[in-house]
């Protein structure tokens, strides 16, 4: 595992807005080292008429504001998802983002992922060992400044989905999706061999699609059987940082999970893909054992710990 160490803001309160803009504020420099004069800022839309397991266009406003007031701008802001929808734009629709445009003084485009026509493929691997190809979009490869602006909530494969998985389960090609998850259907998933493989591939993927900055608002967080449930818990922060895999490891534990028992936080420390381990995250706005909160896991939350047996530890699972 890599000795470094970085850096991690928190914003706490009530207020979605002000808990993201405080997280941003307090990891500014990060953020002003990555501006270009694209930025894609990629919410969680995991369905078109649900809000509550969404990214609120608070959460994005909040980054916005800090954007607005650093040194060098970008020109252009695309707001960008492949979301869970019936019709084209319905999710920016009901979640209240058309509005989000005429509120800054820089061109802001709602950009549909699932209307990506430009794809580069690259592998994953099925629980029984074969591999299959997924699609990513090059609408996010080509862009050199992504923002993950994910959303605090258990999972029913991966323990907590947070702002790596935001990333790249809401950008690759829907049908593919799946795969990602080691299996071609939803009927044959199994635990522990889906949360082994859902990890292990995730992080296979990180490779390519990897923000450059992530953001996770908890101001409402989801627990117990998540991602897409209705139990909410008032956790009353966000967090934000250049390293991804720092930010899924504090908000994992401000949500009363072990950072390094969730297995993409495990895989991406120990590949050096960023930081895991809570010794070597320093975290600016707040002391995370005063913050934690017992998030209720999802119900096969005993299952999908097990994906760290028969040799998962190995950072050489992760390869190819």
């Amino acid at each position: 595992m890599t000795s470094a160490t970085t850096t991690v803001g928190i914003g706490t309160g009530s207020n979605r807005r002000e808990n993201v803009r405080t997280a941003v504020e307090r990891t500014a420099p990060q953020l002003a080292s990555l501006m270009q004069e694209e930025v894609m800022l990629k919410p969680n839309f995991l369905s078109g008429t649900n809000p509550v397991v969404c990214t609120h266009p608070d959460a994005i406003r909040g980054v916005l504001d800090v954007i607005m007031t650093l040194p060098e701008k970008p020109r252009r802001v695309l707001i960008a998802e492949g979301g869970n929808e019936t019709v084209p734009g319905e999710c920016f629709r009901h979640m209240g983002y058309a509005d989000i445009p005429d509120e800054y003084d820089i061109p802001i485009e709602l950009v549909d992922l699932n209307q990506e026509t430009r794809w580069r493929n690259t592998r994953v691997y099925m629980v029984d060992g074969t591999w299959t190809t997924v699609r990513m979009p090059r609408t996010v490869l080509d862009c050199p400044c992504v923002i993950s602006v994910a959303v605090a909530k258990t999972h029913d494969g991966a323990m907590v989905t947070l702002a790596l998985k935001n990333l790249i389960m809401g950008t690759i090609l829907k049908r593919d999706r799946i795969k990602v998850h080691g299996y071609t259907t939803h009927h044959d998933r199994r635990h522990p061999q889906e949360a082994r493989a859902l990890s292990r591939n995730l992080i296979r993927l990180a490779r390519h699609l990897y923000p450059h900055y992530s953001v996770v608002d908890g101001t409402v967080g989801i627990q117990g059987n998540g991602p897409g449930g209705t139990d909410t818990v008032p956790l009353g922060l966000a967090a934000a940082g250049e390293d991804t895999i720092a930010v899924d490891a504090v908000i994992s534990k401000v949500m009363g999970f072990e950072p390094l028992e969730v297995g993409t936080v495990f895989y991406g420390d120990a590949i050096g893909l960023g930081v895991g381990d809570l010794e070597r995250i320093r975290v600016i706005g707040g002391r995370l054992d005063e913050l934690a909160l017992s998030f209720k896991g999802h119900e096969s939350i005993d299952l999908q710990r097990q994906w760290a047996i028969e040799g998962a530890w190995e950072s050489a699972a992760v390869g190819g």
